[in-house]
């Protein structure tokens, strides 16, 4: 039966993603309204979302349900895709430190 793979239910590990992908995309609203920093908040979202997916990457979800493409993603390239935003995110926070320091010294 498909529903008794693992340790724990096919049904149960989507319903969990589900909840844990939630509570990310709240985690980055509140980011993004407190700190006002886009790029932080889409990086927070796009790292944890990362973090949840690439610790379940292995579930016999993505097989049942043909998601191998989303595996190959989530282990291969959001890696990449996370580092240049958080290239980004570093550049942006240290452009803006020096303009700090510029309108600071007039």
């Amino acid at each position: 039966m498909i529903d008794s793979i693992g340790l724990g239910s096919v049904k149960n590990d989507i319903i969990l993603n589900i909840f844990l992908l939630s509570i990310v995309l709240i985690l980055s609203i509140i980011i993004w309204i407190k700190k006002k920093n886009l790029i932080l908040s889409i990086f927070s979202f796009s790292m944890l979302s990362n973090l949840i997916l690439y610790t379940d990457a292995g579930s016999p979800v993505f097989a049942i349900y043909n998601l191998k493409w989303l595996v190959k993603f989530t282990l291969h390239y959001w890696p990449w895709i996370n580092l240049i935003f958080l290239i980004i995110l570093i550049i942006s926070y240290l452009k803006n430190k020096n303009e700090k320091k510029v309108y600071n010294k007039s």
